[in-house]
Parts: structure tokens; sequence; C-alpha cells
């Protein structure tokens, strides 16, 4: 992608960002100005084009139907604008084609561009997360950990990195097949979901490994939220009858460790050590 190319798709990009309400405000506004601009101009010189603006903005950030509807408002100001000028039209019908004319202009644009958005946010969504489960991939969790870790260090608050293996997990994918398998560890990123908040990270690491980034959470409070996990992941594994169960480990971070990768090591140990000790267990421990 080119740079003036990037810069483009930044700004599309920074918009999304902004309430629907108060981009479609501004949208309005833009319309408006232009449609100021060419009354006071004159019909002779047209600024058709740079309705476009408010267009590709809604198109973008809101939708093809935001984008056609003002598509549809932009070129019936346009019209408005240079009949008011002082425009003559030898007959109403090329008026009103020429309308049809720029709002089909307009039109192409939004369903361009909201179907570039779709599928630039598909490839988003699948080089973010496992294919398989929806939960977020190790790459993703890494880059969201990172900047986690930095907030929390500034704001000097604590979180906690949850580590989950399953256990018994080859065994059960062995005997009952790959597509057993498969649903087991939907069936546990489902479970986990539903019992963590929207502001936490649930990642798939690789295999029948997990993590989930808890901000804001001490010590005391993780213990809490793990059993209630542990509770609710062995119960559905209990359900369906597969005998699986989870060996977790828990590290409630007070101090900049020096990468998400060690964070991830030190709580991998953890959960190594409920391995050795008979599995289906939690050890937690802290960073200072």
């Amino acid at each position: 992608m080119e740079l003036s190319e990037l810069k483009i798709y930044r700004l599309l990009t920074s918009l999304e960002s902004l309430p629907e309400s108060r981009l479609n405000l501004m949208a309005i506004g833009v319309v408006l100005l232009l449609g100021g601009v060419d009354y006071i101009t004159g019909f002779e010189l047209s600024f058709s084009f740079f309705y476009l603006v408010p267009v590709s903005m809604t198109a973008w950030a809101l939708g093809r139907e935001s984008g056609l509807a003002f598509s549809v408002f932009s070129a019936s100001v346009w019209l408005v604008s240079n009949l008011l000028s002082g425009q003559n039209f030898s007959s109403i019908f090329i008026g009103t084609w020429n309308a049809l004319i720029r709002f089909g202009f307009y039109a192409v644009v939004t369903i361009l561009l909201a179907e570039l958005h779709h599928v630039l946010e598909e490839e988003r969504l699948l080089a973010n997360t496992d294919p398989l489960t929806g939960a977020l991939n190790r790459r993703s969790f890494n880059e969201i950990a990172e900047k986690r870790m930095i907030v929390s260090e500034m704001n000097k608050r604590p979180y906690t990195l949850v580590y989950i293996d399953l256990d018994y997990f080859k065994i059960v994918n062995d005997r009952l097949g790959h597509a057993v398998g498969d649903l087991v560890l939907k069936t546990v990123v489902d479970t986990l979901q539903n019992h963590i908040r929207n502001s936490d990270i649930l990642a798939r690491l690789g295999g029948d490994e997990f993590a989930i980034l808890l901000s804001d959470i001490d010590q005391k409070s993780a213990q809490i939220i793990v059993q209630r996990l542990q509770t609710s992941l062995l119960e559905k594994m209990q359900r369906n009858g597969w005998e699986i169960t989870f060996s977790i480990g828990v590290l409630t971070v007070l101090s900049m460790p020096k990468s998400v990768d060690t964070l991830v090591s030190v709580t991998d140990a953890l959960m190594y050590e409920v391995k050795n000790k008979g599995r289906n267990a939690v050890q937690y421990s802290t960073f200072e």
C-alpha cells in the first residue's frame, strides 16, 4: 500500500471510533457546507466531486445503507443549490437526470467502499483470531497484552494472567475423534467467554492451551474468578461425558515484566507445577 493510500486508509479507519450521531452530524454539515459553496459560486463552477467526502465517510464507518442515504442527500443538495443559484433546465427531466447520474456515481463509490471495508474486516478478524474457536490467536494476544501491561504500569494497577491446559485432551481426541476434539475446544472457549468481562482477553495459545488476561484484578479477586471458571468448565465436561480436567496457572502481576513472553513463560511454569503434582488444580503466584 502506497503512502498516500495508507494515509487515506488510516483516516477512514479513525472515523470508526466516532459515535454514530456525531459522524452523521459531521457528514450533514459537510454536505450543507458544499451546498452553500455551490450556491454562492453559481452553477457554472461545479463542486459535485467533493460530495464524495461525506458519502465516503458514512459508507466506510456506518455501512452501505448510510452511504446510499447520503448519496441521495448529496445529489439532492447539489441539485437544489444549483437551481437556487439560477441554473435553468430546458426540461425538468434534464435536471432530474443529472441528479440521478450524480447519485449513481456516489452510489457506486458507496458500494465499493462498503464492500472493501467488509473484506478488510474479515481479513483482520481472520488474522487476529483462531479459526476454530474464535478466540484471539497468540500474535494478537501478545499485541494487546503488551498495551495492557503498559497501561497497568502507568496506572499502578495489578492484573492477572490465567494459563489453562486441558488434561487428557489427547486421549479424548484419539478415542472419540478430531471432530469431538474440536467440539471440546469450542466448548471451552464458549464457557470461558460466558464467564469473563468484555474487557478481559481470551486467547488460544496453541493446541489445548488457553490464556486469559484479567485487567485490574488482584490475586484475591482472581481466586474467586478462576474458581468459578474451573467449576463451570468441569461441569461442562462432565455434562458432555468428556473425561477432561484442567491444570491452571494464575499469575497476578504487580510490577512490569520484561515482555509478554516473560509473563506467559512464568505462568506456563505454574501450570506445569500443577501437571507434575497430579493435574486438575490451580497454582497461584505473584510477579513483583
